[in-house]
């Protein structure tokens, strides 16, 4: 059976990409557990990653939109795409907070476009990683990098359900509580970024004693001040906490966060 030809009506869907690596299409398109279900109860009219059949034209009950906006073009497309969809999400952490491309907000553009390109690059010049939020009105972001699958089925779900995500809005650390994980913040040293992340991917990397790298993105309220004094009393350099903190994300110049 075609991966677009419909057996039953199902949300009309479309996946999109600006700017990014593609791995949240790949995280959907693949690598999911709930892959069967997905298919069977959407309809994909437009992914490209999944097929060269179906059109961006629309319209949409559901967009999910990866990647930043770092070009002028993106910026008409991203209000194209939101006038014909009734519910848009930002996916994965160069959508929600920057991801990788938000090293541009960092430094001036001219600087960045001198490092990179032997020409003048005229992208979107801006000291904020130019998010999907800075556009168009978001109707939830599934976080991570790539998204964690149990925001990624909420998401879907609620769109089949009608009804609002409920998204997680704590902090890895919990996760880490509740797998009984040994803290390797305070027992191994390790810069963690687990106390100020928004929790979704099961702790994953401090199941495996590495540090949490915030690839989720900072949580609400998060306490700042106070993981970076800790990292200070652990020996790290100002150069070290601030990569720290840009490594995923720049949505606040680090002089804020101090």
């Amino acid at each position: 059976m075609s991966f677009y030809k419909k057996r039953a009506f199902r949300p009309r869907t479309g996946f999109f990409k600006f700017t990014c690596c593609t791995g949240c299409g790949f995280e959907l398109a693949y690598f999911q557990k709930s892959l069967e279900e997905t298919l069977r109860s959407f309809d994909f009219t437009f992914f490209r990653l999944a097929s060269s059949a179906g059109s961006p034209e629309g319209p949409f009950d559901l967009a999910l939109v990866e990647g930043a906006v770092t070009e002028p073009f993106q910026i008409i497309e991203l209000k194209k795409i939101r006038e014909k969809s009734k519910v848009l999400y930002a996916v994965g952490s160069c959508a929600i907070v920057g991801g990788i491309p938000a090293i541009k907000a960092l430094s001036p553009e001219i600087e960045i476009e001198r490092a990179a390109y032997k020409e003048r690059f005229f992208g979107l010049s801006s000291t904020r990683p130019n998010v999907i939020d800075d556009y168009v009105k978001v109707d939830g972001h599934i976080r991570g990098c790539p998204p964690g699958e149990r925001d990624l089925e909420e998401a879907l779900a609620s769109v089949l359900l009608g009804k609002k995500p409920e998204f997680i809005e704590y902090s890895v650390c919990m996760e880490c509580k509740r797998g009984g994980n040994a803290c390797v913040l305070v027992e191994e040293g390790l810069p963690c970024m687990g106390p100020v992340t928004n929790a979704g991917c099961g702790a994953l990397c401090p199941a495996h004693h590495r540090a949490c790298y915030s690839c989720f993105g900072l949580m609400g309220q998060a306490n700042v001040p106070a993981l970076k004094g800790k990292f200070r009393k652990l020996g790290f350099s100002e150069e070290d906490i601030e990569r720290f903190f840009t490594l995923f994300g720049a949505l606040e110049p680090s002089s804020t966060l101090i």
